[in-house]
């Protein structure tokens, strides 16, 4: 009987990780059409910086979401393809609004291949994308805890953040202080590396990560949601413009180890800051080795 007992045990098991690997690679599909097919930031795909493309995403996660909301037996779900629904609105307002972000930079002669260009260029940014995921988070009804913009385990977060944080800003000194000609120039990619950095920061982990790590978890666990999230943060920093081919494997390994740190501390401090602040640290570097003006 005990052995008739375990061996449905393992059947019952074998089961659910068949199921969860499917829904593992249907949400891995889902994300990959909006962050790399969908993306606005290279031009590998036809359907890269396709406004048509991203229309019909937006309409096709619409229709899941009030799908899943009607449906009695997908209703507890209905918030994942809603985050879908929220993720690929970024890029047809991105796509509306940049044309106007970029005649305002231009008519304040604001070049973005300087340091602060580049900074507001990113605070602009993210304002774009942080807005409208806001607004449509509370018009679902959730608040905004559910995306993790909340106190969570403070101490926890800001502790690890920080210590991130002090970790990789000096070592960026270290590394490329020298490609700087002046102290002008220093203080510049310090003050608006900052700037950018904290922006881009908090856009990534709200977009990429926090409007999903709680819905994913619903169906893939902890685990399973943190790998899912960090593969397309990863693979979506793969195509960067600012490297060589040859670097392209090692920032892509580089970008799921950052992924995967701020998927983990995200869930245990239950909160979006501690992560924020390790991704700021990680960009600032960044910033200063190679996008500063120098």
């Amino acid at each position: 009987m005990l052995d008739t007992v375990s061996g449905l045990i393992k059947i019952s098991a074998r089961r659910n990780s068949f199921l969860r690997a499917g829904l593992f690679l249907v949400l891995l599909i889902c994300e990959a059409a909006i962050f790399i097919f969908g993306s606005y930031y290279f031009d590998v795909f036809p359907t890269n910086k396709n406004l048509v493309y991203n229309l019909f995403l937006c309409a096709v996660f619409l229709a899941a979401s009030l799908w899943f909301r009607m449906d009695v037996n997908l209703n507890k779900y209905w918030r994942i393809p809603f985050a879908f629904l929220v993720a690929s609105i970024a890029y047809p307002i991105t796509a509306l609004l940049d044309g106007w972000i970029r005649a305002v930079l231009d008519w304040f002669s604001m070049a973005t291949e300087t340091s602060q260009g580049l900074a507001i260029e990113k605070i602009s940014e993210m304002l774009i994308k942080v807005f409208p995921i806001l607004a449509l988070v509370r018009i679902s009804g959730a608040d905004f805890g559910s995306i993790f913009l909340k106190r969570g385990k403070l101490k926890l977060g800001l502790g690890i953040g920080w210590l991130v944080f002090f970790f990789l800003a000096p070592a960026s000194f270290m590394f490329a202080a020298q490609r700087f000609t002046s102290l002008e120039t220093l203080k510049n990619a310090v003050v608006w590396g900052l700037v950018f950095s904290f922006a881009n920061a908090f856009m990534e982990e709200l977009w990429l990560r926090g409007i999903f790590l709680d819905q994913f978890t619903l169906v893939l666990g902890e685990k399973g949601s943190v790998w899912l999230t960090s593969m397309i943060f990863a693979a979506m920093h793969s195509f960067a413009y600012y490297f060589m081919p040859e670097a392209i494997p090692f920032f892509a390994l580089n970008t799921l180890a950052l992924g995967l740190a701020c998927g983990y501390l995200m869930v245990k401090s239950d909160s979006i800051w501690g992560p924020v602040i390790i991704h700021a640290a990680s960009d600032f570097f960044l910033f200063v080795a190679i996008l500063a003006n120098a």
